[in-house]
């Protein structure tokens, strides 16, 4: 039974920014200077890095720094890379006590765990905010101000009749919070007291509610719109990582030469291997939708098992993108289902 290689590495020295591969070991992988490579942790979450090669050996860098911060990596620790195949690495990181480190079962990557905090806290201003910004009808409230307190007409349960209250301020601004979310009247963002402008006018004007003027800021979009890809990204992988099934299968993240120019699929080693035939044979993938896509399957000894002919058509067929992650789920000989996780 053909195993995936391994090789560990002892941390020395400035191992935060880069760390080295043996040299030995570059006959498993392939002979590309730059390539992108997939780290996942003992949490089971995956970073991103890249595979650069040198005069001075070949190294991982890039997402290697995040990958070394955020498990709080420190010298004299142990850790062992498993080769699974198409530039993904499963790393095991054991302690200066020789154990595993358990405290890294739960991590999560830097820039989600940053998301979360950011979502955290605008829930916590919405919820601490009052919703004003819109321009209360007259028929809803219509006030005179009185020195510290406001005498206000508002309608009965049956909205046919006013009632006439006098409110301290404090009350005043109570009733327009719960009158705004009944009328439901609230413009797209929250604004704060200290926005307010209440114009006193002798003849029972209407309240306005004079919000600050909007800044836009294009640069802010698109770093918001960044942290949605990149967790729209880390739902997919979870999603696929959540896949069980009674039939051998694998996972594979989409690159850009699954999905255009050369259009080819390599499976991972350890699942081809094992469970396709070693000769050139055509197979049959199976949509979500059930629609049945021909592709040839060619066998390698040295590299990666790879899908051709008829591949393309199937990536088209199904609108894959970048970033998707695919499930072959060998339902018979020659046949796999594919899920798609988008």
């Amino acid at each position: 039974m053909e195993r995936n290689p391994h090789f560990f590495k002892v941390l020395l020295g400035d191992f935060s920014q880069r760390l080295g591969i043996p040299v030995e070991f570059l006959k498993h992988i392939s002979t590309a200077t730059s390539e992108s490579v997939t780290l996942q942790g003992p949490s089971g979450r995956c970073w991103n890095a890249e595979l650069n090669k040198s005069s001075k050996g070949t190294f991982l860098c890039g997402g290697w720094a995040d990958f070394a911060e955020d498990h709080a990596l420190r010298e004299y620790e142990f850790l062992v890379f498993r080769y699974d195949g198409d530039f993904c690495f499963t790393v095991k990181i054991f302690g200066v006590n020789a154990c595993e480190r358990e405290d890294l079962f739960k991590v999560i990557q830097r820039k989600r765990r940053k998301l979360c905090e950011i979502k955290d806290k605008s829930r916590r201003h919405v919820e601490s905010s009052l919703d004003v910004g819109c321009v209360l009808s007259s028929q809803a409230i219509k006030k005179e101000v009185q020195s510290d307190h406001v005498s206000v007409l508002v309608p009965d349960a049956d909205g046919g009749k006013y009632l006439n209250c006098s409110l301290c301020l404090a009350c005043f601004f109570d009733k327009i919070r719960h009158t705004m979310i009944k009328f439901g009247n609230c413009l797209e963002h929250s604004e704060t007291l200290k926005d307010v402008e209440i114009k006193s006018e002798c003849d029972y004007l209407p309240i306005k509610i004079i919000p600050s003027p909007k800044k836009v800021y294009k640069r802010s979009c698109c770093c918001k719109r960044q942290l949605v890809i990149h967790e729209e990204r880390s739902q997919a992988h979870e999603a696929a990582n959540f896949f069980t099934s009674k039939f051998p299968f694998t996972t594979v993240k989409l690159c850009r030469y699954h999905i255009s120019k050369p259009f080819v699929m390599r499976l991972p080693r350890a699942f081809s291997h094992a469970h396709l035939p070693r000769n050139k044979s055509v197979l049959i993938l199976k949509d979500p939708n059930m629609k049945s896509w021909e592709v040839t399957h060619i066998p390698r000894e040295v590299d990666l098992d790879r899908l051709s002919g008829g591949w393309p058509a199937f990536c088209h067929g199904n609108d894959l993108k970048l970033g998707d992650f695919c499930v072959f789920e060998l339902v018979k000989p020659l046949q796999l289902k594919v899920h798609i996780f988008r």
